[in-house]
């Protein structure tokens, strides 16, 4: 068997093993920061993962993978999605996924930035929660958890509370 032939079997088991796990797929431009947490992710053993480092390839990832040609949802199950990016920042890229995709997949915000609007608009698109950065790694491990557990509308109904805790809070802070 040649080097290239087991290179092949190893990438088909990585694929056929990935498949049968949930996917959880990060969105981010900062390179670092989505390898650190896809690297966190898969020393799980739990989940597969994908990694976009901008929302052309997420939407690429989205279309890849799919399921009866979208018919049956789609193998990616939870994004992690950065809000600053060039191009498409991550709330227009929330708005597409909402559209052409419904709520199936669940959203959680990735930002080094909290500002009134941005919180209006990620919670409008029905997020499981914001994490700011720098981001602790038991709080993206607890999203995985409590998602996976089947807790995702009640994630939602919290971040939408804190939302409206923040907007008191932006409100409280302007001159």
């Amino acid at each position: 068997m040649t080097t290239k032939n087991i290179r092949e079997r190893i990438k088909r088991q990585e694929e056929e093993t990935s498949m049968s796990k949930p996917i959880i797929m990060v969105v981010d431009d900062e390179i670092d920061v989505a390898n650190v947490i896809s690297k966190t992710i898969k020393e799980s053993t739990l989940y597969g993962v994908v990694t976009a480092y901008s929302a052309k390839e997420a939407l690429e990832q989205l279309s890849k993978h799919k399921t009866l040609f979208g018919l049956g949802g789609n193998q990616i199950r939870l994004i992690f999605l950065d809000i600053k990016m060039p191009e498409m920042d991550g709330l227009e890229l929330l708005e597409k996924i909402r559209r052409d995709y419904g709520e199936d997949i669940g959203i959680s915000m990735l930002t080094a930035w909290e500002d009134e609007e941005k919180w209006e608009k990620a919670t409008s698109g029905f997020v499981i929660n914001y994490i700011k950065k720098p981001f602790k790694t038991e709080d993206l491990v607890s999203t995985i958890d409590k998602f996976f557990e089947g807790d995702e509308t009640k994630m939602v109904l919290n971040t939408f509370e804190k939302h409206l805790l923040k907007k008191e809070e932006f409100k409280k802070n302007q001159p």
